[in-house]
């Protein structure tokens, strides 16, 4: 390995070269700080020799160039590892053979950890490329006009150190750092960020004055700047935390189609700190829009993102995940809402936020998350058009043809459908006429956003605008189908797509689960599904989606059919595969599969690269599924409005379909036999044992971690195979609401044991980090379904 963080080494194995004169060093060097890359001979010698070399300088460069090889021959490298190229030489490394690229790449892979905010994984990755360096680089080698390129990587290693201490505070190791940090700002008493660090470890260990004193001696060397008034701020007023730019955003939408004037109204609002709320029936893409317009815009909003799915959750528990998010320790959240929303208030004044709120039931579940006078913008989704919240001013009507994005892939398709006197597919504009007039993407409408803006900016009565989020049709909804499921199939059968579109009632995920099915199935014809839909063609559009929904769900395997009739009992916005695993007795890679089986469906998504999630019209659809389990292993059902049990497709498609789905009703829900569940009683009780189990070993595992010893669970529980847990506060914040929603199941189905065990289990994370309402409502669950367990009296005391 070349080894240049530090004094310049070549090392293999266990012998050891350096370069015996400096002009040596210096060509290594440079070629070094040049790796993979053609340096030409004239650059060499300028470094060696300036602006006046000698008449032999090239010459001279390669005879240096010689000698090199000769060394790197006698320590057993290459001598082709420095390769002569017409311009010039080249020294060819992958990262594992120089400690430079070593720890950039470990540096981005850090960073990019802690983007996604693994923060115990990134820390460690941070550690691990810090640890490559055994001083300055390049040291004692003088690089003359280059010096500047070595400066910007010590710069580098001081900014990935910094970016390391501030995760281990995340992660509690305030004491542990406390020595690093004196050593650093003594060696550094100009870097004020490294000053903070010291004052927060300090002050968070119960050292405060001395916290004060670091903060006075930094004062003596520079004036501090905003960062560190605003820690001083926090040590003065007690508080442990202080605000960072918080910024999670759930993964921007994959294949975004349409929406292009929605989007432009939408983000030109937020940017001059407006809002709106976009409301629209379940499945119209309501999420997908509001978060892909959060990502369009973020990079204006300073002061960070805060975003929050408030299915099942109230204001106050929302309160409080901003104002830990935004630097207020667990301890100091105030109990009440109007407490937090006080606080939160006041946190954000005068900072410019953007502030998602998704998924909202009705506005009083609102009011207490607007920021009040501020610089914030805020974007709502609903159902609901929240009259009380907007006052009934309404966006002018964008249509849900608006201009769209086209599909490049549709070989030409799209461009040639909407040209005017286009020719083609049957005649002139034929895929024009298939679609209907005027449709498609339009040329551009002059002055609509800005008189939908100064609209919403003068809007009268309401706090906010709302934009009622039309169907998905046209030019955007054609371009989404067959970007799913291919643009040949769309081309072949205009006519029927233009018909499976519109009784897909312009819902972007019945449009995404037909195309998934025709790309899975590529015998099945267009015309087929479309001519099964107009069986059942229904309104209101939520019925349309729930039919889409149903053909979907009946073109897939028996095993992912399963699953999504008993994911219901996952009370949580999101899971790993291992909790799937537990309903189906299987292993999580088994589960994985089919959960990957799902997300190509597009019944599930990823809310991260481990984890899933269900868009709320696929999880009321799984709850109304009714499945009755036989000794064939085929599913069947009935109802009033039915999704035929048994459909063949015979002849040319050549397509055969022995299971579906019956009694989808206007409410996403159906009558059958047994139960709703898809299982039996039995079955039922089995699967939320293992969950529990799962629930239960996991955390024991993490507070394994944490403390020198845990609480033993009685053997013989369900156990997750292959799953550990890496960073135990990493993970019980993932997981702390599948496991406080784990703690209520438990007490609701009489699963005394589970919910005891369960609740101290997670009574020692949630009281350190400050999530008392959890920690209160846990308790108070575990004691009355087992009131005489006297550990559990002692937690509550």
């Amino acid at each position: 390995m070349f080894r240049v963080l530090g004094p310049l080494e070549i090392t293999v194995g266990e012998r050891l070269a350096q370069p015996p004169g400096p002009r040596q060093r210096e060509l290594l060097a440079l070629l070094l700080l040049r790796a993979n890359q053609v340096v030409p001979v004239g650059t060499i010698v300028k470094l060696a020799w300036g602006e006046w070399p000698p008449p032999t300088a090239r010459r001279q460069a390669q005879n240096c160039v010689g000698r090199l090889r000769r060394l790197m021959t006698d320590v057993g490298l290459s001598p082709k590892t420095i390769v002569t190229t017409p311009g010039g030489y080249l020294l060819q490394v992958g990262d594992d053979q120089l400690d430079m690229l070593a720890f950039l790449a470990a540096a981005d892979e850090g960073r990019a950890l802690a983007g996604a905010g693994h923060a115990w994984k990134a820390s460690r990755c941070y550690r691990a490329a810090l640890a490559l360096w055994r001083g300055p680089a390049f040291d004692g080698v003088a690089l003359g006009p280059l010096a500047g390129e070595v400066e910007r990587l010590n710069e580098r290693r001081l900014a990935v150190l910094e970016d390391c201490l501030d995760l281990e505070l995340q992660l509690g190791k305030h004491t542990a750092v406390i020595g690093e940090l004196r050593a650093l700002v003594a060696e550094y008493p100009l870097r004020e960020r490294m000053w903070g660090q010291l004052a927060l470890a300090l002050h968070r260990s119960g050292r405060t004055d001395e916290a004060l004193v670091a903060l006075d001696q930094a004062r003596t060397r520079f004036v501090p700047g905003e960062r560190l008034l605003e820690i001083e701020a926090a040590v003065a007023r007690g508080e442990t935390g202080v605000a960072e730019r918080p910024g999670r955003l759930p993964d921007a939408p994959a294949g975004f189609v349409g929406r292009d004037d929605e989007s432009a109204v939408l983000a030109r609002l937020l940017r001059q700190e407006a809002g709106a709320v976009v409301s629209g029936e379940a499945g119209v893409g309501k999420t997908a829009l509001a978060v892909h317009v959060a990502h369009r815009v973020h990079e204006c909003f300073p002061d960070g993102l805060l975003y929050a799915s408030l299915r099942g959750s109230g204001p106050g528990e929302v309160l409080g995940g901003f104002l830990r998010r935004l630097g207020v320790s667990g301890q100091a959240v105030p109990d009440g809402v109007e407490d937090r929303a006080e606080a939160y208030r006041g946190r954000l004044a005068g900072r410019r936020a953007l502030i998602v709120l998704d998924d909202v039931a009705d506005a009083g579940q609102v009011l207490p998350l607007l920021p009040g006078r501020s610089r914030c913008a805020v974007l709502i989704t609903s159902r609901s058009s929240l009259d009380e919240l907007t006052g009934g001013s309404r966006l002018p009507g964008l249509g849900g043809t608006s201009r769209g994005s086209v599909l490049p892939g549709l070989g030409g398709l799209a461009e040639e459908a909407f040209r005017p006197g286009a020719r083609g597919f049957g005649g002139s504009g034929a895929f024009q006429a298939a679609l209907g007039a005027g449709v498609g993407p339009f040329p551009g409408m002059p002055g609509l956003v800005g008189t939908v803006v100064s609209a919403a900016k003068g809007s009268g009565g309401g706090v906010l605008p709302l934009m009622e989020l039309p169907p998905l049709e046209g030019g955007p909804a054609m371009t989404l189908l067959a970007k799913v499921a291919g643009a040949g199939r769309v081309a072949a059968e205009v006519p029927a797509a233009r018909d499976l579109v519109r009784l897909c009632g312009g819902s972007p995920l019945a449009i995404r689960v037909l195309g998934a099915r025709l790309a899975a199935e590529p015998r099945l014809r267009v015309s087929w599904l479309a001519e099964r839909l107009a069986r059942r063609e229904s309104t209101p559009a939520h019925r349309a989606v729930a039919e889409a929904l149903a053909l979907g769900y009946a073109g897939l395997p028996e095993a992912a059919r399963l699953l999504l009739r008993r994911i219901h009992l996952l009370d949580t916005p999101d899971f790993a595969p291992w909790a799937c695993a537990a309903l189906l007795d299987s292993t999580p890679a088994e589960a994985e599969e089919l959960l990957e089986r799902l997300v190509e469906a597009h019944f599930a998504e990823r809310s991260s690269p481990s984890r899933y999630r269900l868009q709320e019209a696929v999880r009321e659809f799984a709850a109304g599924v009714t499945g009755t389990t036989g000794a064939t292993g085929t599913t069947g059902a009935t109802g009033t409005t039915g999704v035929t049990g048994t459909t063949g497709v015979t002849g040319t498609t050549g397509v055969t379909e022995a299971t579906g789905v019956t009694g989808v009703t206007g409410a996403m829900s159906v009558t059958g036999a047994m139960s709703v569940t898809g299982f039996t009683a039995g079955e039922r009780r089995a699967a939320l044992g293992r969950l529990l189990d799962g629930w239960l070993v996991l955390a024991d595992q993490a507070n394994g971690l944490r403390f020198e010893s845990a609480d033993e669970a009685p053997t013989g529980r369900w156990t997750p195979l292959g799953v550990t847990v890496g960073d135990p506060l990493e993970w019980f914040e993932t997981e702390r609401p599948g496991l406080v929603a784990a703690v209520r199941r438990a007490a609701a189905e009489n699963r005394a044991e589970h919910c005891w065990r369960l609740a101290v289990a997670l009574a020692r994370y949630l009281e350190g980090a400050g999530h008392l309402d959890d920690l209160a409502e846990c308790l108070r669950l575990a004691l009355a379904a087992n009131p005489h367990h006297e550990a559990g009296h002692a937690w509550l005391l």
